[in-house]
């Protein structure tokens, strides 16, 4: 008896997925998905001696400040920037297949081009100033990382839809032991969500630099955080918005004493 509609509600899915794929208007797609890699590319062939007076962040010329934005737009190695721009395209390719909700995109977008090549600025000034180490900054890994982010809370509300509503209401389950073991699971996910974003935030030294884990981290949380915002101000369901901001503080708790960790190993 079940299966029949196991099968429809997948089916539904599915066609969500091609509705909300040709709901993007074509001006959409040649933005996101031919401008602004070419606008990287462009910057990429850049004279390397103009990009470092201008775009990369420099931590001992933090005065520099159009250089906050700037560097999250920039790469001096190709293959930085082409590892950089599958994953962009990976990633929004998939928000453009699970979102169905343009206003939130457009903010989700806007925040994630403008506020946090900002935000990643100010966390590597702020930390290897406590490191006491002068680096360079650049790459888009950043705001790949926020689209990453907008990719995982786009499968989650795909996969439960409207029923994040459910949870504020108990007395709609069956049993008591049904609700709580789905409030349970719900938790677990929000959890492997910032969890992903932790996993991005590690400084993984390559030979020739070190990933950036403080911009990666701060990209990704700030994300899910304008995610978190726009949905309280939206929809009401106050158990998924309650436990997905206890999530990024216990998240952000966790990241602060690694990196509390790294400040005193290093010094």
């Amino acid at each position: 008896m079940g299966k029949p509609e196991i099968s429809k509600d997948f089916t539904v899915k599915i066609d969500q997925l091609k509705t909300n794929l040709k709901s993007w208007t074509p001006l959409e797609w040649v933005l996101f998905f031919i401008i602004i890699p070419v606008i990287l590319f462009l910057i990429y062939a850049l004279p390397q001696d103009f990009k470092n007076s201008y775009f990369i962040l420099s931590t001992t010329h933090p005065e520099n400040l159009q250089s906050w934005l700037l560097n999250g737009y920039t790469h001096s190695q190709l293959y930085h920037l082409e590892s950089n721009v599958i994953a962009y395209f990976i990633a929004l390719f998939a928000v453009f297949s699970l979102e169905n909700n343009k206003r939130r995109f457009w903010i989700m977008a806007g925040s994630s081009f403008l506020l946090v090549p900002l935000i990643a600025s100010l966390l590597t000034l702020g930390l290897f100033h406590f490191l006491g180490v002068g680096v360079n900054s650049q790459g888009f890994s950043a705001v790949v990382a926020a689209f990453v982010a907008y990719f995982f809370i786009s499968l989650m509300l795909w996969i439960l839809g409207d029923r994040l509503e459910d949870f504020d209401h108990p007395e709609w389950f069956k049993s008591k032991l049904l609700f709580y073991l789905q409030c349970g699971l719900l938790t677990v996910i929000l959890a492997l969500i910032i969890v992903a974003g932790l996993s991005l935030g590690q400084f993984i030294d390559s030979g020739e630099s070190t990933s950036n884990g403080i911009a990666h981290f701060g990209g990704f949380i700030t994300g899910v955080i304008v995610f978190l915002l726009y949905d309280i101000l939206t929809e009401r369901r106050r158990y998924f918005q309650m436990t997905l901001g206890f999530a990024i503080a216990l998240g952000i708790l966790w990241y602060g004493t690694y990196l509390v960790t790294l400040i005193q190993t290093v010094n």
